[in-house]
C-alpha cells in the first residue's frame, strides 16, 4: 500500500526542515501526536544526518489488528536518513516484533511552493500476513495518515509562531 501526504507550510522550505527537525519542535510534537520517542542514534556529517528513533504511540490498536501482530501498540525503531541540501529525509521503519512481516519505509521532501512550502511524504506499507495482510495495512495507514495530519497542523501552527 502506498499513501501519499501532502501538507503546506508558511515558511521557506530550508526554514521548514531545520524547525522540523530541531529538538524543540520534536519533544512539542511528540507530545501533541501522543508518541513516547527515545532517540538511539544521532550524527551528522557534511550534509548529511542519521538518526535512529525508538517510537511507543500511546494510542493502542484495534482488537483484530493486535492479536495478528502480537501487540496492542505498533511499537517501532525509525531509521532516518536527512538529506541537507535536498531536504529530503528517508526512512525505513522496523517493528519492535514481526519485522519481518511488516515492511514500511518512504520519503519526506520539501519543496517551494506559493506562501511558503509543501511536504511529500510517501510511505509504502507491507503487511506479509496470508488473508488479512491488506486489512492491516490500511489501519496502520490510516492511523500513519491521522498521526501525520495531527502533526502538520501544529507544525503550521509551530511555525506561524516564531515567525
Amino acid at each position: 500500500m502506498l499513501l501519499e501526504l501532502r501538507h503546506s507550510f508558511p515558511v521557506s522550505p530550508k526554514r521548514a526542515f531545520e524547525e522540523l527537525f530541531g529538538e524543540d519542535y520534536e519533544e512539542a510534537v511528540s507530545k501533541v501526536s501522543r508518541l513516547q520517542r527515545q532517540v538511539l542514534e544521532d550524527r551528522s556529517e557534511p550534509g548529511h544526518r542519521t538518526r535512529r528513533i525508538h517510537v511507543v504511540p500511546d494510542r493502542t490498536l484495534p482488537a483484530a489488528v493486535a492479536r495478528v501482530i502480537g501487540q496492542d501498540r505498533f511499537s517501532y525503531e525509525i531509521e532516518e536518513h536527512h538529506d541537507l541540501e535536498a531536504l529530503r529525509m528517508d526512512f525505513e521503519v522496523t517493528p519492535d516484533r514481526h519485522a519481518d512481516k511488516v515492511l514500511i519505509g518512504g520519503s519526506w521532501a520539501l519543496s517551494e511552493a506559493p506562501g511558503g512550502c509543501e511536504r511529500l511524504v510517501r510511505i509504502e506499507i507491507t503487511v506479509r500476513v496470508p488473508l488479512v495482510g491488506g486489512k492491516i495495512e490500511q489501519q496502520i495507514g490510516a492511523d500513519l495518515a491521522a498521526s501525520y495530519e495531527d502533526a502538520a497542523l501544529f507544525a503550521q501552527r509551530w511555525l506561524q509562531e516564531r515567525g
